[in-house]
């Protein structure tokens, strides 16, 4: 699938960075249009069904943690806290190169 995306960095025309904040643009694009489509199948309960593709509306229940629960069963909740490390690639805008 992913032969089938237009990002120039698989080409050699961007630098990672350039293309990291590509894909992310395309990325953000394509949750906007998966939202619509979404919203879209769920207000047409009787046509569900495409050429390639059926969409199944399925309710699921999960069990999660209370944190308000936590909080008033054991007090101060940084004593079940352990450090975490994250990496996060941040980008930020440059001015236009010549």
């Amino acid at each position: 699938m992913t032969q089938d995306l237009s990002n120039r960095y698989l080409n050699g025309n961007l630098h990672p960075a350039d293309a990291l904040a590509s894909v992310r643009e395309q990325i953000a694009e394509l949750k906007k249009i998966e939202a619509e489509l979404r919203e879209e199948i769920l207000s047409r309960p009787d046509d569900r069904a495409g050429d390639m593709h059926k969409a199944e509306v399925v309710l699921s229940a999960q069990n999660r943690i209370c944190q308000n629960k936590i909080k008033e069963l054991i007090g101060d909740v940084e004593m079940v806290k352990r450090p975490f490390e994250v990496t996060v690639v941040r980008l930020q805008k440059i001015g236009a190169r010549k």
